[in-house]
């Protein structure tokens, strides 16, 4: 397990540290997520990088202390993070689903302080409705609904044992939750137990959740965003996410097609749970 730490940002953020001597690696979690989420490919990237983890505001063991959750108060979070950990060094940066979205803002408003950015499926605007299952209409459509979101959650935490929400989560975000690591899942199941005890914890998820859908549903605006980014991007996509479609990433690539595209056949919406062999290995080719 990485060392765990706390840095005080108006508020405490907590991350795991998994040390390397390299230039800096920050890895953002996603909606829901935390430092946990990169367990399993964590330390093989310190082999050749300084790789941090943070647990965003509202998310993991960070809570809000008075701070928004949204995606764009958590931009700016881990601007504050990245200038408290590497000064004036350009950083790259990893992002899975919603932490790929704040890595996407992140770029394009520092853009001298990224020096590469890995997007492992990042939430992007809807391309098809297909793939849309029964998990991802309760917990990322029926949140955006004002009220409606806040009583569905506070029913779904009341009835739901950590357990059955462990289940169901892996059920809809991977291909297989057999090829889940057993130690992530305990890890995870713990986080969970931890988070029905915190107050802030469905609040914190709603308002980061309308704000994603927000920034998505301009999509004028999030294309020049896109073009806006100067450094080089991989573009990892599990072919079976149910979460964000596999066309989403090839709509992201028909905007960028300089960026490099990488399609992960048999895997879900977590490739660095999934299969984190093989993410290591395409994000380790990309940055060489």
């Amino acid at each position: 397990m990485p060392a765990l730490e706390v840095i005080d940002l108006d508020g405490p953020v907590h991350y795991a540290d998994y040390g390397g001597d390299g230039p800096l690696m920050v890895l953002v979690h996603g909606l829901g997520g935390s430092h946990l989420n990169w367990l399993h490919v964590g330390h093989r990237l310190a082999e050749r990088h300084r790789v941090l983890a943070p647990d965003l505001a509202g998310f993991g063991l960070t809570p809000p202390a008075g701070r928004r959750t949204t995606v764009q108060a958590n931009q700016r979070l881990l601007a504050e993070f990245m200038d408290a950990t590497s000064p004036g060094e350009p950083v790259v940066l990893v992002g899975n689903s919603m932490g790929g979205l704040i890595s996407i803002l992140q770029a394009a408003a520092h853009p001298t302080r990224i020096a590469a950015l890995a997007l492992i499926n990042p939430a992007l605007p809807l391309a098809d409705t297909g793939s849309i299952n029964v998990f991802t209409l309760q917990r990322l459509f029926v949140p955006l609904i004002p009220g409606v979101g806040e009583a569905a959650m506070g029913r779904y935490y009341a009835r739901v044992d950590p357990e059955q929400q462990l289940d169901e989560t892996l059920a809809a975000v991977t291909a297989d939750p057999s090829t889940v690591p057993r130690a992530g899942r305990a890890a995870n199941l713990e986080m969970i137990r931890l988070r029905k005890e915190m107050d802030w914890a469905v609040p914190s998820f709603l308002q980061a959740s309308r704000s994603i859908a927000r920034v998505l549903a301009r999509r004028r605006t999030f294309v020049k965003t896109l073009e806006s980014i100067a450094c080089p991007v991989m573009l990892v996509h599990g072919e079976e996410d149910r979460i964000v479609s596999p066309a989403s990433a090839q709509w992201a690539h028909q905007h960028r097609p300089d960026w490099r595209l990488e399609l992960m056949p048999g895997v879900g919406h977590v490739p660095q749970a999934e299969a984190p062999d093989r993410l290591v290995a395409l994000i380790e080719d990309f940055l060489a």
